[in-house]
Order: C-alpha cells, then sequence, then structure tokens
C-alpha cells in the first residue's frame, strides 16, 4: 500500500506537468520518488462507494495484483485513503500501439513488427485466461491499452479494470461514453445476444484480439466514422474481404514495409477469421492462436527474412520523441 501524501508528492500534487493520459477511469500521472523509481499512478474516479463496493474494489486489486508476465504491465500498489482510489504501476517509457499505427510522427512498423507485437499480446492474453485460476479476462483490449517500450516489445495495461466502470463518478462515465464511439469496433457481437455464462469474457477478449490483428494488418481503425459508412466498420468491411486473394493484397496497410509472402498473409488472414468469428462458440481458445503466430512467424518467408531485422531500429519517431505516454496512451481504460 502506498499513501496518499507520498503519492502527491511524488505526482508533484498530480500537476498537469505529470499528466500522462486521461482515460475513461480517470487520470494517469508519472511519479518520481526520492530514491529516483518512476512508476505510473492511476487515479480512479469514483462515486463514494459503500463497504460492499470497496470490497468490489479490492477484488479488482487482489486479481490484477496477481498477474505476472513481460507483456503485461505489472501493477505495483494502491492507495485507498480519504476517498482516493489510486493504483500505481510500472512505468513503460515509450508509447501506445495506437499511436505507432496510427500517428505520422513515426516510421511505419515494419510485417516482422507487426507480427512480432501480435505474438507478445496473445501470450499476455494466454497467461491471463489458461495459467491464472480462475482465468482472468481483459475485457477492453484495443490498440490505446497495449505499450510499446524502447526495444518495441507489447505491454499490455488495463488488465481487468472495466469491471470498475459502474462505481466510476458521472463526469468519468460521460468521458467514457465519449470514446466509447471510437472504441466500437472491439465490442463483441454478443453484446447484443444472450451470453453463455463462463466463456463470454475470454471469449470477447479473443475478438477484440482479432479486431486488433485487422487493424495490425491495414493500418486502418476499428471504427472510423471518416470514411464512407460501408467502410467505418472495420471487421464488417473486411470480413469478406479475407479470403479473396486480391481483396486481401488490396487490405495490407499501404505504409508497411518488410517483405511476407502471399502464404504469410493467408495464414494471418485465416487466424483473424477465426477470432472474429460472430458466434463465439466458433472461435479458438486464445492458446490455439499463440501456436499459429508462432508457426507463422518463425517459418521462412512469412515475416521479415533474415535480412531484415524483425526488431528494425528504424522505426522512431522522426523527432526523436520519446515520452511516458501521451493522451489514452496510458491505462485508459
Amino acid at each position: 500500500m502506498y499513501s496518499l501524501s507520498e503519492l502527491q508528492s511524488a505526482t508533484n500534487s498530480f500537476s498537469e506537468g505529470n499528466l500522462l493520459g486521461e482515460g475513461s477511469l480517470g487520470c494517469v500521472h508519472r511519479a518520481e520518488f526520492p530514491d529516483g523509481m518512476i512508476v505510473a499512478v492511476k487515479s480512479i474516479n469514483t462515486v463514494p462507494l459503500s463497504i460492499i463496493e470497496e470490497e468490489e474494489f479490492l477484488d479488482v486489486i487482489r486479481n490484477v495484483s496477481r498477474l505476472r508476465h513481460p507483456n503485461i504491465v505489472t501493477l505495483l500498489g494502491y492507495c485507498m485513503e480519504h476517498g482516493q482510489h489510486l493504483l500505481v504501476y510500472e512505468y513503460i517509457r515509450n508509447f501506445s500501439l495506437d499511436e505507432a499505427l496510427h500517428c505520422a510522427t513515426y516510421k511505419p512498423l515494419s510485417w516482422g513488427l507487426r507480427v512480432q507485437i501480435a505474438l507478445g499480446v496473445a501470450r499476455a492474453l494466454n497467461y491471463m485466461h489458461s495459467s491464472c485460476m480462475p482465468p482472468i479476462a481483459h475485457s477492453n483490449l484495443k490498440a490505446s491499452n497495449i505499450l510499446l517500450d524502447e526495444e518495441l516489445l507489447p505491454h499490455v495495461c488495463d488488465c481487468s479494470l472495466a469491471i470498475l466502470r459502474p462505481l466510476t463518478s458521472n463526469n468519468v462515465k460521460l468521458k467514457a461514453s465519449e470514446m466509447a464511439i471510437a472504441d466500437s469496433g472491439y465490442i463483441v457481437p454478443e453484446n447484443f445476444q444472450p451470453i453463455q455464462p463462463g466463456i463470454a469474457n475470454t471469449k470477447a477478449d479473443v475478438y477484440a484480439f482479432g479486431v486488433l490483428l485487422l487493424e495490425l494488418l491495414t493500418g486502418r481503425r476499428p471504427f472510423d466514422c471518416s470514411r464512407p459508412l460501408s467502410e467505418q466498420s472495420l471487421v464488417k468491411w473486411a470480413s469478406f474481404r479475407l479470403h479473396d486473394r486480391e481483396s486481401l493484397g488490396q487490405m495490407v496497410d499501404p505504409v508497411m514495409t518488410g517483405k511476407f509472402s502471399s502464404k504469410s498473409l493467408s495464414r494471418f488472414a485465416d487466424i483473424v477469421s477465426l477470432c472474429i468469428q460472430p458466434d463465439q462458440e466458433f472461435r479458438p481458445p486464445i492458446s490455439e492462436i499463440v501456436e499459429s503466430l508462432s508457426c507463422l512467424l518463425h517459418k521462412p518467408g512469412t515475416a521479415d527474412d533474415a535480412e531484415v531485422d524483425p526488431f528494425d531500429r528504424s522505426f522512431r519517431s522522426t523527432n526523436a520523441r520519446f515520452f511516458g505516454s501521451p493522451t489514452l496512451s496510458y491505462y485508459s481504460s
């Protein structure tokens, strides 16, 4: 546990200068302790909680604190004082996958890097779904909740925090509703159908991961209201194109660099198609997706060939702009 006073001191009283971003649960600030340790402090802007709701909050903390994986941002501690509810996470110094894909400041990700990032995220989900008992679902997987470190390795954040949304204040709920429009492309079809108990959350993660794979493949956002109506939903636009070789080739992000074969592209499309099945029963467990992506990455000609470093350091900001994480990059659940 951290005290409120030490977190206030470390964040300079949660100053604007230490603000890393703002999401649908609250703000995130950079904090530096006297010993030089740097962390990220997420403020959960809650309504006044009852004793039962306080226990629900602690249950979430207990669950998330179990997560220890190289591709998951680690929860280090928390603070519950004077009506404040704060989570303290390890600090990932760089930027989000959302920025890497959609911000012109950065050079395009190569094909090999995109597959590597997808595999890292899949391994994180597999750990949550298969190694944790009971299984833990992320429940809000999206590109802005995946941070890339200086080695361009992915770190999934905001794991299992979506359950806290009913406890948040009205002004935060308003912010969340605004963000939900942009994130609607990740929402599973069964949100509008009867949900089978026990498998819904992890199957929803698999669907969201499939949308993320489409985002990596096409460079398009999951939902983009600036496009023609028939192209606004990435899943709807892409689904019937995934198994047509000519259409599939035309879907590839035009700025993508690196070598890949038509066979590897077809295999990648097969993985996407399985993940975004409308019926959750037909979506495979994430463990099978990990195996498929591993095979795709390690077969010759399926990712960047040997002469191209899959962790190409040329993928850097044109302005050498590295920072902790701007708006919506850190814990933007």
